[in-house]
Formats: structure tokens, sequence, C-alpha cells
């Protein structure tokens, strides 16, 4: 028999309203529980298409175009992103469809509940990390043109696993906490319902965390590209001479706009999380900020894998297959 003295205030367990609850088509989050898959699906064969490419490329063989370390990192971005998916949306959109609500009502808070959000929160934080490699990584190859390879190995072997510690400096309030279920605001209805956490350590919440997160990447991300910018500007009649024509060019373009739409996704981040943090709770319609954001973080995975799969050469097979015959791989 349930303690229902510990039961969390604001949440649907052992509430009978909930209890009873049966699950009708509610109109636009069943929508929106479904939209996601259409585009999402096709993604994920685009990631795996990049990321075959890394396992499958023997790197010890230099080819126009190609880079180890840059397909490594577009990889685990757009990894770590999409697992962040299929995670915030067991969070908010699949629990909004009010297919679980019956269920979730009639449990306790638990722990497995909160490896939902907790997986969720990780994930975030990698993907935020990782795009940040991207410039650092090219600026050795302008920086040292003879040895950038040995040195961006070194640079990945420590700053991968250091990304993979580092949430847990933002995640630990998360440890004594229990997963629970609650009510969602407006503009949901009854029997929308979303996973969410109590007793996080000292009573903090990860909007805090979050926020300062995407401000702190986003200031990293933008330095490091505009120290990249510079350094493009001064090697540009070197780079025109050497390796910006035909593939080697194409393939620098692309990862140009690759990492611009990366950058772009701390700033929409940023706003979504700044909007829920100040209206969530009230009717004002930047409260639909809880049901928008979830599209903004997928516009920008979708938006990665799409432009780097149909504008780098390494993909367009009949391209690298006629020029790789005049054109010499460059370090």
């Amino acid at each position: 028999m349930s303690d229902f003295s510990l039961i969390p205030p604001g949440t649907i367990h052992f509430n009978q309203s909930y209890l009873h609850y049966q699950y009708q088509f509610n109109g636009f989050p069943t929508i929106l529980a479904i939209l996601p898959w259409f585009y999402m699906i096709p993604t994920l064969i685009i990631i795996m298409k990049i990321f075959s490419v890394y396992l499958t490329t023997d790197w010890d063989t230099l080819e126009p175009g190609k880079n180890q370390h840059v397909f490594l990192v577009i990889s685990l971005s757009l990894i770590f992103s999409y697992v962040f998916f299929v995670f915030d949306y067991m969070e908010i959109r699949l629990p909004a469809t009010g297919i679980f609500t019956s269920y979730c009502a009639g449990i306790e808070p638990n722990h497995w509940l909160k490896m939902i959000i907790f997986l969720s929160f990780y994930t975030n934080y990698c993907a935020m990390a990782f795009p940040f490699l991207m410039p650092v990584i090219r600026l050795m190859i302008l920086m040292l043109p003879r040895d950038f390879n040995k040195y961006n190995t070194r640079i990945m072997r420590i700053a991968v696993p250091l990304i993979l510690i580092y949430p847990i400096s933002s995640t630990f309030l998360m440890i004594p906490a229990v997963g629970t279920c609650k009510q969602l605001e407006y503009p949901y209805s009854f029997g929308s319902i979303w996973v969410y956490y109590y007793g996080a350590a000292f009573g903090m919440r990860n909007t805090t965390f979050y926020l300062a997160n995407t401000i702190s990447w986003l200031i990293i991300a933008i330095i490091a590209n505009i120290a990249l910018f510079v350094k493009l500007t001064k090697a540009r009649e070197k780079l025109i001479t050497v390796q910006a024509s035909g593939i080697s060019h194409r393939a620098q373009v692309s990862i140009t706009k690759t990492t611009v739409v990366m950058i772009a996704f701390y700033v929409t981040n940023g706003i979504f999380v700044l909007t829920y943090y100040l209206f969530y709770g009230t009717n004002s319609i930047l409260s639909y900020s809880i049901v928008l954001r979830p599209f903004g973080n997928e516009l920008q995975i979708c938006m990665v894998a799409w432009i780097f799969y149909r504008t780098h050469p390494v993909f367009k097979k009949t391209i690298v297959d006629t020029e790789a015959s005049v054109e010499r791989p460059t370090n």
C-alpha cells in the first residue's frame, strides 16, 4: 500500500481522476507525437551513413575532402542529439498523448522515471559540447598544416572523454530525485502529462544549469569560430592555390555551413529555455514554448545531417571519382 504522504505535490500519482482516465484522440498532442517520425526516421538513416564513413574509411590513406576528426565530431554530435530527441520525446510528447496517463497514475514516483529525465539532460549537454570541437579541429589544420593530424588526435583523445564526463557537473542534482508524472499546463488539456522530477539536491532546478550551459557554449563557440574566420582570411591566398578548389573546396564549404547551423542551435535553445523559465504556467502566448521547443531541436538535427550529407563531396561518388584522378590530397 502506498504512503500517500510521500507523493510529491502537484503530481497525478494515485489521483482517482487520472487513474480512471481513458485515452481518446486529444488533437494536437497526438499529432505532435506522430509528426516527428516522418522526418526523424529518414534523418536517422542519414546519420548512420555519415557515421559509416567514419567507421569504414581507411584513415591512414589520405583522400581529398575527407578528415577523420571532422567526421567523428559531426557523428558524435548527431548521435547524441538524436538520442536526446528520443528521451525528450519520452519525457513530453509521448506521455502528452494520454496513452500512459492511467498507468503513470497507478505507480509511485520512482528512479526509473527519473532516468528518462536524467538521460535527456545528459545527452543534451553532450550534444551542446561536441560542436565546439569543429572550429578547433579546423584551426589546427590551418595553424599546423604538416602535423595537424597528430595534434587533432591528441585533442580528440582528451576532449571526447571530458565531454562525456562534464554533464555530471550539471546533472548531479538528479541523484536523490525521483521521477514523477505531472499534468501539463496550458495549452494542453486534462490527461496530457509529462515526466518530471522531484526532490533534486538542495532544491536546485535544471533550468538554471541548462541556460548557463547554453550561454557558455554559445560564447565559446562564437569565439572559436571568430578565431577560425580570422585565420581563414589571413590564409585565403594559400587556401586558393593549395586546397580551396574542387573536392577540398566543396568539403570546406560543407563543413562551414554545418558549423553555422550547429551554432544556431545554441541560440534557439537559449531563447526557448529562457521563455520557458520566465513564462511557463501562465496563459501567455509564450507558454507555447513547451510545444515548439522540441521542433527547434529536431530542426537542428535534421539541418546538420542533411546539409552535411547533401553538400559534402564524399557522398557524391560520381564527382569524387571524376576529380580524384586530377586532384591530390593535401594536408
